[in-house]
Order: C-alpha cells, then structure tokens, then sequence
C-alpha cells in the first residue's frame, strides 16, 4: 500500500496511512495486473509525508513495507514511524479477482478494513477508493530505475469530510529505497 501507501482509517486525516503497491516500466498493454504487483516483492524504507492543498507539510513518517507472494496473493506488511514516537503496523493483502481486476485490501489494528481498487496504466498502478461519507483517496504507485537503484514511488490524495460540513484536501508523498538482503543467510 497498499501500496497501496496511504489509506486513513477514518473520514478525516489521523495521520494513519498505508498504501502498498507499485509497477514496473512496461506499458499497460504488455503488463498483466499480477506482473504490476512484481516489482514491489522485497523489503522497502524511506519517507513518506503529508502536505495540504498549498504545500504546507502537516506529517512525516519514516515508512518501512514488506510484500511477498502467498499463492496468488501478495501480502505485505508496514510499519509506519511517527516523529514523536508513534508506531502504526498495518497489513494489506493485493491480488487480482477472476475478472482481472487489481484488489487491496488493508487492515490496521483497531480500524475498519479499507478495500482499494486498482488499474494498470503505463507502468503504473493507480488505486482508489470512495466511500458513502464522501472520503475519496487516489495513489499513483510505481518503482522505477534511478541511478542509485531502484525507487518506489507513491504520489496521491485525499479529501476528507468533516462532521461541520468543511473538507480536508490532502497530498502525499512517499520515497523508498530497497533493503538489499542476502538471502544465503537470510539476513538483511
């Protein structure tokens, strides 16, 4: 998230995220929906921050996400680190339902599952939800090739009602590097 990184677990920002997913460099006619699940597969850390509407930073988190196949379903796992301590862990499920359609699902302890739905575009996964209480959250989610080595990139938004009629229009950003492993070892 989950990649799908950044679902909130509530109509308003908490500063409660994840969001789990990200693609290759193929264009969507060459990519199936399961082949732009591939290229998150492995251990990924960076920064992942929240803004508003004019660019003011209103969070930042140190993000650490984990996928791996489980059959026909890439799970994965977050831990999302506040600057003052707070630790949010998260799970998400992502797949592909009979129709070829992408699924993410994602569950944090204590908050209500999130469904996202996901399509294949360019080499990148787009994820959306919307729900009956006028929550409506987007994520682009990709990995692409840098010169240091592979990034995977998380651009989205948010708009979250309030109880008082007002909105809240979020923007978030994530950038993480791959943990290499040795995986002769078993060790990072």
């Amino acid at each position: 998230m989950w990649t799908c990184q950044w679902p909130l677990s509530s109509a308003r920002y908490t500063g409660r995220g994840l969001l789990f997913l990200c693609t290759g460099e193929r264009s969507a006619q060459a990519q199936s929906p399961r082949a732009a699940l591939e290229p998150q597969t492995g251990h990924w850390k960076g920064p992942f921050g929240v803004y508003t509407h004019d660019g003011k930073q209103v969070d930042s988190l140190s993000a650490e996400h984990r996928y791996r196949w489980e059959d026909s379903v890439q799970v994965g796992t977050q831990v999302d680190r506040s600057p003052d301590g707070r630790v949010v862990r998260k799970t998400a499920r992502n797949y592909v339902t009979d129709e070829g359609r992408l699924i993410c699902e994602v569950d944090e302890p204590g908050g209500p599952a999130l469904t996202y739905r996901g399509q294949v575009s360019d080499g990148v996964i787009t994820w959306h939800r919307t729900t009956d209480a006028g929550v409506v959250e987007s994520f682009r989610e990709r990995v692409v090739d840098t010169p240091t080595g592979p990034e995977y990139r998380i651009d989205g938004f948010g708009v979250y009602p309030s109880e008082d009629g007002t909105r809240s229009y979020l923007h978030f950003v994530g950038r993480y590097r791959a943990v290499h492993q040795d995986v002769s070892t078993g060790r990072e």
